[in-house]
């Protein structure tokens, strides 16, 4: 079976990489041919990718793993930022521990988007917090330490809630799988106990998943990362949160809380970002924006409204890397993260850098054919109108909005002959803008038709359209957002508060 090795074959060459020394980031190129292969062999209609239950044990104590299209979809955005950070390190002097994190960053990611038990996701996301706690302080900078203590500190304190809630799930149905606690809670009479339940596991995860008031510690750790771990990061490890909301909505019935929290999440993340003077703290905000956009697809509910969910998430996610890398790029050449002094210095930018910042940009705002465009797409047209609608399109214009004063960084386009690291843009370039004819071949249950008719076109045009005249309105008139939130103290409230709003949502009381 093929499953257990995806995960495991990480931990092998995170050891092997101590071993290797000065060729461990060679074994990142490894871990990337043996994980694209695997999905290779998927598509191959191969048979090893049966459900698996670790050592034979089923039923309540079995650790039950699945390959199924929520596994595909996150493998593959997984693969795609794994060849990139890949190519991105390759020149760099790192010590083989350096790649042994990133090992076991994959091995505990693989893991989670395969587990269907809340045990070992509640083990996972453990370890999870572990290594990106590690490897966001890995190079000892003073403010790469802080930001990863009250990361370390408020996932500390989400995954307790969680284990409280898989407890109370195991003391109605006496399982962890999911499955069984699905069958387990129909029809149950105990609504407050379920509902405390279901809320204790999402406000758990929702730390972990970029929700805002759950995640005040994002901004500080994506934006003081190295770019290949912000890459990383906002990438792909911020959407393993959202496998287990995609898990837990499988189980519990989320949908309001789901509209909410992502309405909240994607008005504040764009507010943020559009107050944002440093290139990475803009990213980083962004992340929690277009998250707020996926929970509200998710809320949606049906088979349509889920495979855009898991279009965007694979779009998002090679868009953001793409942009980190880009960003990181810039600064480095430049010799800053400042919006203000990137421009200044936007001719010492490479042409290669700057190319895969247009496309990152283009793409990320939602411009016809690129990936995001696809994906929103395929989210609006499984909408019911209405609420969701409205908030989907404003979502739309903030994300737009967002990116206005990074326009200024693509002109005039002057050729720069400058050593970068373009190949590892190119890695995710290409996905961004071939992913319309792929969409078509890993979801072929998006509705092309309708996201390519004249009225989803003209609708996509208008909100950018909106979010940029936003964005230039907004562009030197200083938004007074408070910004003591992100203080750790304050995260620690908002968590706790969080647990109530959702506890309320469910219906508690």
């Amino acid at each position: 079976m093929i499953l257990p090795l995806l995960p495991l074959s990480h931990a092998f060459l995170g050891f092997l990489s101590i071993a290797w020394g000065r060729s461990a980031r060679a074994t990142l190129i490894c871990a990337f041919l043996f994980d694209a292969a695997a999905i290779g062999l998927y598509y191959a209609g191969s048979r090893w990718f049966g459900p698996v239950f670790v050592g034979g044990w089923k039923g309540p104590v079995g650790i039950a793993l699945a390959f199924d299209p929520v596994s595909l979809a996150f493998l593959i955005l997984g693969v795609l930022l794994e060849l990139a950070v890949a190519v991105y390190v390759w020149r760099e002097q790192r010590r083989p521990y350096f790649f042994m994190l990133l090992h076991a960053l994959f091995a505990a990611a693989y893991a989670l988007i395969l587990a269907q038990d809340l045990f070992n996701i509640y083990v996972i996301l453990e370890l999870l917090t572990l290594t990106s706690f590690l490897l966001v302080a890995y190079d000892r900078r003073a403010r790469q330490v802080w930001a990863s203590l009250k990361y370390l500190l408020l996932a500390s304190l989400g995954m307790s809630l969680f284990l409280l809630g898989a407890a109370i799930a195991y003391g109605y149905t006496g399982s962890f799988n999911l499955a069984e606690i699905r069958t387990g809670i129909a029809g149950s009479p105990d609504g407050p106990w379920i509902a405390a339940c279901a809320a204790l596991l999402v406000a758990g995860v929702a730390v972990k998943a970029g929700i805002f008031s759950f995640s005040l510690w994002l901004p500080a750790a994506h934006s003081t990362a190295s770019t290949a771990i912000s890459a990383l990061l906002s990438g792909f490890v911020i959407n393993m949160g959202v496998v287990v909301l995609i898990r837990l909505d499988s189980v519990f019935r989320l949908d309001l809380p789901l509209l909410v929290l992502g309405a909240v999440t994607g008005i504040a993340g764009a507010a943020y970002a559009i107050a944002s003077l440093d290139v990475k703290r803009l990213l980083a905000f962004s992340t929690l924006s277009q998250i707020g956009y996926l929970l509200v697809g998710l809320s949606l509910s049906g088979g349509a409204a889920l495979t855009g969910v898991l279009a965007y998430a694979i779009a998002h996610g090679s868009v953001k890397g793409l942009l980190f890398l880009a960003a990181g790029e810039s600064s480095r050449a430049v010799g800053s993260t400042l919006i203000r002094d990137l421009i200044g210095g936007r001719r010492r930018i490479p042409t290669g850098v700057r190319f895969g910042l247009l496309v990152g940009i283009l793409g990320i705002i939602g411009i016809p054919p690129l990936a995001v465009y696809v994906a929103k797409g395929a989210i609006l047209a499984s909408g019911k109108g209405g609420i969701d609608q409205a908030i989907l399109i404003a979502l739309g214009v903030g994300s737009a909005a967002s990116f206005v004063k990074l326009i200024p960084l693509l002109r005039p386009w002057n050729r720069v002959r400058a050593p970068s690291r373009t190949g590892a843009l190119w890695v995710l370039v290409l996905p961004v803008l071939l992913f319309a004819p792929l969409a078509v071949r890993l979801f072929p249950d998006i509705p092309s038709p309708t996201v390519w008719s004249g009225g989803f076109l003209w609708k996509g045009f208008a909100t950018i359209g909106a979010g940029l005249l936003l964005g230039r309105f907004l562009l030197h008139r200083p938004l007074p957002l408070p910004q003591r939130i992100f203080r750790a103290e304050f995260g620690v409230l908002a968590i706790l508060a969080g647990f109530l709003l959702i506890y309320l949502l469910l219906g508690g009381v």
